[in-house]
């Protein structure tokens, strides 16, 4: 029987509770540094491709991908079968005229065909590392061993890797270890705690949580839409459907927030004072991202809500800078001495 390509997707770069929403959003910012220096890999054009047949044409229209789209192997190696398909259901083996592409080759899409009597999967595809090497292998195959030859693709499929995910939950758990260690042997600012007068913070984690709440909502109710970006991305979100489109505005806020706060941070406090306070940020980011991600979509929409509620208050109540320094004209949360140039402000 044919597999869905949304759940054969699924597979390879959804999350299986939700999805790890926002983690990508988070972590895609640090894309937009290589974006403007990134060469175009050298596509595979085949002389003269496969020509496909009306079954082939009809799975294009029904597929992110077609005849002449570009992969990159992932898997150790895939296993290509030279003679075209016929109407059995037996599996791909070496024992078969067979070639195999290695990881990290770049292959190109020829050919789509149907077996329905296939009981492993009924659509094969012919892919070709070049002139000499092609093969027919199944489509499940092919997804779960290869992905988009495109930066922002490879990008997204590492990060949806549950390691990484594994990874970010031991180095939140080891930041909060490190910074409650070093807050019993003296005072530091720390965002939501003893909050530094700049309101850029707040905004940058009130952002990160929805933009993780807007992924794990497009994964969720939309998953076609996610795996049509996959395969084509792109950063210029207003090319994109409306809950693209506000994903990715949220993404390049991130991009921009994140400047402005280490930015803000440097000028208000020390370097080792400024190094604590974004290690801190750095934490309250990674536990709210994992919070969002792991919990149902509702539950997390709740919580991301209540979060920016709470943030906002915290920052009009605490640390919005009230007054600025008479001499030095930097930001003040109260009168009194200033702490940056001993000024007294009455």
């Amino acid at each position: 029987m044919a597999h869905s390509i949304i759940d054969i997707f699924s597979k390879v770069t959804a999350p299986s509770f939700i999805g790890r929403a926002g983690g990508e959003s988070f972590l895609l910012i640090l894309l937009l540094f290589f974006t403007s220096c990134y060469n175009s890999p050298q596509h595979i054009i085949l002389e003269n491709p496969e020509a496909t047949s009306t079954d082939s044409s009809a799975m294009q229209l029904s597929r992110p991908y077609g005849v002449g789209y570009n992969l990159l192997v992932h898997a150790d190696s895939l296993l290509l079968v030279e003679d075209r398909p016929m109407h059995w259901s037996e599996g791909v083996t070496e024992s078969s005229d067979s070639q195999w592409v290695r990881q990290k080759e770049r292959i190109v899409i020829a050919a789509l065909t149907v077996i329905p009597e296939d009981s492993i999967d009924s659509v094969w595809v012919k892919v070709a590392r070049d002139q000499f090497t092609m093969g027919w292998l199944h489509e499940t195959d092919l997804l779960e061993g290869t992905s988009p030859d495109d930066p922002i693709s490879l990008f997204i499929r590492f990060f949806s890797n549950s390691h990484v995910l594994w990874f970010l939950i031991v180095m939140s758990a080891v930041a909060a270890i490190v910074l409650l260690r070093v807050m019993r042997r003296q005072r530091f600012r720390a965002i939501l705690f003893d909050d530094i007068p700049s309101v850029y913070p707040t905004l940058l984690t009130s952002t990160l949580a929805l933009s993780a709440l807007l992924y794990a909502f497009i994964q969720h109710y939309h998953p076609q839409m996610w795996v049509q970006f996959y395969y084509h991305p792109t950063l210029n979100p207003f090319s994109q459907p409306m809950l693209l489109c506000l994903f990715l505005c949220t993404v390049w806020a991130l991009f921009l927030l994140m400047l402005t706060v280490v930015d803000d941070v440097l000028k208000l406090l020390s370097p080792v004072e400024a190094l604590l306070y974004l290690f801190s940020l750095l934490g309250v980011c990674m536990v709210l991202y994992l919070m969002i991600s792991l919990f149902p979509i509702l539950l997390a929409a709740t919580l991301c809500i209540a979060y920016i509620l709470f943030a906002l208050y915290r920052y009009l109540k605490y640390a919005r800078a009230l007054y600025l320094c008479g001499r030095c004209h930097r930001k003040l949360q109260h009168k009194g001495v200033c702490p940056y140039c001993g000024a007294i402000n009455e």
